[in-house]
């Protein structure tokens, strides 16, 4: 006998079978993005009005961060860190931007936790309200390192920066304040390493300034409307400028001044080995566009401490500056390129 074939019509297809909708792990997840997104937030409102809201709660306070935790300084506190070794890297970010933007794009490493797994050190990564003027947050950082070493439950002997952008200013300032007032972290400072750092200050913070006064000038409500909006930007932006350090270079002077520079001139720390990591914007980096533009934030020679007159020039050895063409500013923060450099020199 033939056996019947069932028709079209008559066939059961089999459905698949639905895998059940794991909501637990979705509103986990959906909880840390949205964190992410609110301390993100939060740390680019800084950027741009911080020293307006440094008496709200908006305004962040100057912390540390390890694990992913803000880190109390107590001693019995900082005794819940075992693992605490005695030498410790600081990563200090930049203008508008917080400790989870060191990451790797899509990963959980960054420069700090490679060094820990390398190079056996512990990174203690600061979060701070980048509005503020650099000299306060400079000051704020010195204590906060003093307190770190005085009640540290492992001897600390060794201490590196990696500071990117305004973060290298704030670490020059930490260390002008931390000589000044005799800090003990001063002397353990073995290495500082510069990524995209405006020394000489950042050319959009100079046009900004020239496209106020050009507005102030013309006759017209609206457009003095408008100067006043783009002058209520932080203190620290202005800071950006020229690249101011110490109180004495902005208290008791105009900030919306017409291209006044009055910096002070701050010289390196004569014990401590620097290091600089430049990006350009163009892959070609003798590009005409790579040495005028930089990263596309902070110009080459900004961040090389070219002055435009030797007297101010800081001097960073030759061979301690590396140059990585391709990488914007922002990128300079979580490339693997940036960090082989990072861990070649740590040897």
């Amino acid at each position: 006998m033939k056996k019947k074939i069932p028709s079209a019509k008559t066939k059961q297809t089999e459905k698949p079978t639905k895998e059940p909708i794991n909501w637990k792990e979705k509103w986990e997840t959906t909880k840390i993005v949205a964190d992410r997104t609110a301390t993100s937030g939060v740390s680019i409102l800084n950027g741009a009005f911080g020293n307006h809201l440094d008496s709200f709660d908006l305004a962040a306070p100057m912390q540390f961060y390890l694990e992913k935790k803000r880190v109390s300084l107590r001693k019995e506190d900082l005794k819940s860190y075992p693992h605490i070794s005695s030498k410790i890297c600081v990563l200090v970010h930049g203008l508008g931007s917080d400790e989870a933007m060191w990451k790797f794009s899509g990963e959980s490493e960054d420069y700090g936790t490679l060094l820990q797994k390398e190079k056996g050190m512990t990174p203690f990564y600061l979060r701070y309200n980048t509005g503020l003027h650099i000299s306060d947050n400079g000051q704020a950082l010195s204590s906060l390192l003093e307190e770190l070493i005085r009640n540290s439950p492992v001897s600390i002997k060794e201490i590196i920066f990696i500071s990117h952008s305004m973060g290298g200013l704030v670490t020059r300032s930490a260390c002008y304040y931390g000589e000044k007032k005799k800090h003990k972290w001063v002397s353990k400072t073995k290495k500082i390493f510069f990524i995209g750092s405006p020394h000489h200050g950042a050319g959009l913070e100079k046009f900004s300034n020239v496209v106020t006064t050009v507005l102030g000038k013309i006759p017209n409500p609206f457009t003095h409307l408008t100067k006043k909006a783009i002058n209520l930007r932080s203190a620290g932006i202005k800071d950006l400028r020229y690249g101011y350090l110490v109180e004495e270079d902005w208290k008791g002077k105009d900030p919306d001044a017409f291209l006044e520079n009055s910096k002070r001139h701050i010289p390196l720390m004569k014990s401590v080995d620097y290091y600089v990591i430049t990006g350009t914007l163009t892959k070609n980096p003798n590009h005409p566009l790579a040495d005028f533009f930089g990263d596309a934030i902070v110009g080459k020679w900004s961040s090389l401490g070219k002055s435009g007159n030797g007297k101010y020039d800081l001097d960073f050895p030759k061979e301690n500056w590396k140059e990585l063409s391709g990488i914007n500013h922002l990128r300079l923060m979580y490339d693997r390129r940036v960090y082989d450099e990072i861990r070649e020199w740590c040897k």
